[in-house]
């Protein structure tokens, strides 16, 4: 795009940017060529003074260094940015009531969880950073102990076993599932999910027996279990739902849960063709009938407006917030109330909340300073 000979560019974007800053410095510069420097001067001055200050362990010092850099960076930018948010109009808009649910592990997760922490991999990964062995003085993962026993590089391993106790988290039966997983690695997740269910016999017999989507049985989610009671209450309410899961194989439990309580709803995902998500859509804001809509959050977390709902329900939420916020705000109708609930395992799903967290709020010490400079 940088090739595109024009004498004035013009970038038009709801989120600048969604994983680090450098996604930002990428836009501006190709907007206005140099106007942060080269990439490498913009990590050194800007982007890893605000990052650190957003660490955990971050101290005083670097904790005002980063706010005085992000300061910095919103005047810098503030040439050539325009910002626009809902803030404008906030007067106008419902209150949002916002929330986090936090769900217990059932005692059947809690098993299959340990038993995944247990492997010999997990461990490779929790004693990498330690000194190795050998006496070299470099952490474990640089040294004698940088591959597993099938020659698998550990830092691979990070992802592999993200997403297996992610899926644990969500429901136990997406172990039987290969959705959310590469090609590449495929073969050896399957290989980790058989050896883990060698422990629980029983489950691989109901696997077999059933099909995939009759496995909602909530003693595989302890989402489920608190799922079922926002549903309650809310139908009862006569609220229209929106249920986002960015798994569409979750939403085939989901489904098949639905299905099985006799609930009237109506599904859009990635494979819903254009024309018929209209339908969809049209049908839910209308309909007395339909109030339950299940949806991907990719597929339909943008461009849809569901103006006929008032509650919105995350069941697992991602990695990038900004898909999250998206999802939410299909529901623009200024004449409701907007409940908003994530559903979150106490697991490794509340390191991903933090992670979402801390992306937000480095969108907001950028953008946020920016509209401070504006308005000064």
């Amino acid at each position: 795009m940088k090739d595109l000979k024009c004498e004035v560019r013009i970038g038009l974007t709801g989120t600048i940017f969604q994983n680090n800053l450098e996604e930002l410095w990428c836009v501006m510069d190709w907007a206005i060529p140099g106007c942060l420097g080269s990439l490498g001067l913009f990590k050194t001055h800007y982007s890893y003074l605000i990052e650190q200050a957003q660490r955990h362990s971050a101290t005083k010092r670097a904790l005002a260094t980063g706010r005085k850099t992000a300061k910095a960076l919103a005047r810098k930018i503030s040439h050539w940015f325009l910002r626009r948010t809902k803030a404008l109009i906030k007067e106008q808009l419902p209150k949002k009531d916002d929330r986090v649910v936090f769900c217990s592990l059932t005692e059947f997760q809690q098993m299959v969880y340990q038993t995944v922490l247990d492997t010999e991999d997990v461990t490779l990964l929790l004693r990498a950073s330690e000194k190795c062995s050998c006496q070299s003085g470099r952490a474990r993962r640089s040294c004698c102990y940088s591959t597993n026993s099938e020659g698998l590089k550990v830092k691979h391993l990070y992802f592999i076993y993200l997403a297996i106790l992610r899926k644990v988290s969500n429901n136990v039966a997406l172990l039987k599932s290969t959705a959310g997983t590469s090609k590449s690695q495929e073969k050896y997740v399957g290989a980790i999910c058989s050896k883990v269910f060698q422990k629980f016999p029983d489950f691989v017999r109901r696997c077999k027996d059933e099909s995939f989507e009759a496995l909602s049985d909530p003693m595989y989610s302890g989402k489920m279990k608190v799922l079922e009671k926002l549903l309650k209450y809310y139908l009862q309410r006569r609220d229209k739902v929106l249920l986002f899961s960015l798994s569409t194989k979750l939403l085939d439990v989901l489904e098949s849960y639905c299905m099985a309580q006799g609930l009237d709803y109506s599904r859009l995902d990635g494979t819903t063709k254009a024309k018929d998500r209209v339908q969809i859509v049209k049908e839910f804001n209308s309909s007395s009938h339909v109030n339950l809509c299940l949806v991907s959050t990719m597929a339909g977390g943008l461009g849809l407006n569901f103006v006929g709902a008032n509650v919105v329900v995350l069941f697992d939420p991602t990695w990038n917030p900004s898909s999250d916020l998206q999802a939410i705000d299909r529901i623009v109708s200024l004449t409701h109330i907007k409940r908003q609930s994530q559903l979150c395992c106490i697991s490794l799903e509340c390191s991903l909340i933090w992670s979402c967290k801390l992306l937000l709020a480095l969108n907001w010490n950028v953008t946020m300073y920016y509209m401070f400079f504006l308005t000064a």
